[in-house]
């Protein structure tokens, strides 16, 4: 397999996609692996652990949707927001350590949490400026039938940082010694500011050629949304409706995955264990991001994309009944790959769906049916069902496993919702 096999990539701007791919998976394993059991121990309940993913994640969806996208449409600048966006988010972690510590030594930890739960979601704003300009870019730099397959190896470059992040994690943890220190976030800080340089002195658009400052740019005409044939726009909203359904399913459970694996009366993992979990997802991410940008790249999206679901839902039907930690690790496993097949699989249906001049605002939308389903599913959903069997006297490890249940009725309604838009597609396509 050439991995430099592209029309339009350059090997300096694979490479450096490739690097910021190891940054940014790193970054997201060493603090996301760990986090919620920090919160945890620090008095929150777990639908208040929760809102460290629903704060964030609807800071972040927003600004793209509202703010972000509008700009990139606007400016066409993808490679500069990535640049800000890693830059801003940066330096914010520096200062949300600097104020959750002050109330540690006031003795007040869940004031701490808070501080932790809405810096974090004031990051998002800036992080959410990376996301949108990260999708639009990885648009300009390859062709259609090209991004599923570089999706699929930036998936598997990428698994290299978040095994290294997990490990590091899990070994920085200490029983929560990792984030009261502060060294988890500094050190996800200081990757995130590296990232944005890596970035800046490797991608150059092709038609950047000759370097203009910004303010030189002059914004190109923005076009209304109502533009957008109605054809096209009816299979993009049916189409977003059923990732909406089928992401709130796969991810309400994330943050409550480590809290089950970590409670006595479920498997009382120790950090260390924590990682390996993570780690066996993130094997399972690159062995799935190297069969889609190779044996399926050229694959039809529809039935790959429901393969990756039909992964998901097997994976947390086997995390609700497996009788011991080394045997959730398959459940890891299955999750993993499903996470790099659906989002594949799913970009490069929504990729061939937006036209150029929407790009920035219909990409928002898509990656806005990722971020909020980290957070919102959890909080609204599968943390108050959590909390509601356990104040009806079931284990912490049963009340988790049914909001791995809720998680899959979840699931099966957006395959329901997804056949309704592969049936309209098919029917757009034939006429």
């Amino acid at each position: 397999m050439k991995l430099l096999n592209y029309s339009q990539l350059k090997g300096r701007e694979f490479t450096g996609l490739s690097t910021f791919q190891i940054l940014i998976y790193f970054r997201r394993a060493i603090v996301y692996s760990f986090l919620s059991i920090y919160l945890r121990s620090l008095g929150l309940s777990t639908t208040e652990v929760t809102l460290m993913a629903t704060v964030g994640m609807i800071a972040n969806a927003s600004t793209q949707s509202f703010l972000w996208g509008n700009l990139l449409d606007k400016y066409r600048k993808p490679n500069q927001f990535v640049v800000i966006g890693e830059m801003f988010a940066g330096f914010g972690h520096f200062l949300m350590v600097f104020v959750y510590m002050f109330f540690l030594r006031m003795n007040q930890p869940i004031v701490a949490g808070y501080v932790i739960i809405f810096c974090l979601g004031g990051i998002e704003v800036f992080w959410s400026m990376s996301n949108v300009g990260w999708s639009a870019l990885i648009s300009e730099l390859t062709v259609i039938d090209e991004r599923k397959r570089i999706m699929g190896q930036l998936s598997i470059i990428g698994g290299f940082g978040g095994i290294g992040g997990a490990f590091v994690g899990g070994f920085l943890f200490e029983g929560g010694i990792g984030f009261s220190s502060g060294i988890i976030f500094y050190i996800a800080a200081f990757v995130m500011v590296f990232s944005s340089v890596i970035v800046y002195f490797s991608i150059r658009l092709s038609k950047e050629e000759s370097i203009q400052s910004t303010e030189d740019i002059k914004p190109s005409e923005k076009h209304s949304l109502s533009e957008i044939p109605s054809k096209i726009r009816v299979s993009y909203l049916i189409f977003i409706v059923a990732l909406i359904f089928i992401n709130f399913g796969r991810n309400s459970i994330a943050i409550i995955t480590s809290l089950f694996l970590a409670d006595p009366t479920g498997f009382n993992a120790t950090g260390e264990a924590i990682g390996l979990y993570s780690n066996v997802g993130n094997i399972a991410s690159m062995l799935a991001g190297l069969v889609i940008g190779s044996l399926v790249a050229k694959a039809d999206d529809n039935k790959v994309m429901m393969t990756g679901i039909i992964l998901s839902m097997i994976g947390i039907s086997w995390l609700i009944v497996t009788p011991s930690f080394a045997l959730a690790l398959f459940a890891s496993f299955l999750m993993g790959s499903s996470q790099v097949v659906i989002q594949s699989s799913s970009y490069s249906i929504v990729a061939r769906l937006a036209p150029e001049e929407f790009r920035g605002r219909l990409f928002a939308y898509y990656n806005a049916t990722f971020f909020l389903s980290w957070g919102i599913a959890a909080t609204l959903i599968a943390g108050p069902i959590a909390d509601l069997l356990i104040a009806h006297g079931l284990s912490n490890a049963d009340a988790y496993r049914g909001s791995f249940i809720a998680a899959l009725v979840l699931i099966a309604v957006g395959i329901v919702v997804l056949l309704i838009s592969y049936r309209y597609s098919r029917r757009i396509s034939h006429m």
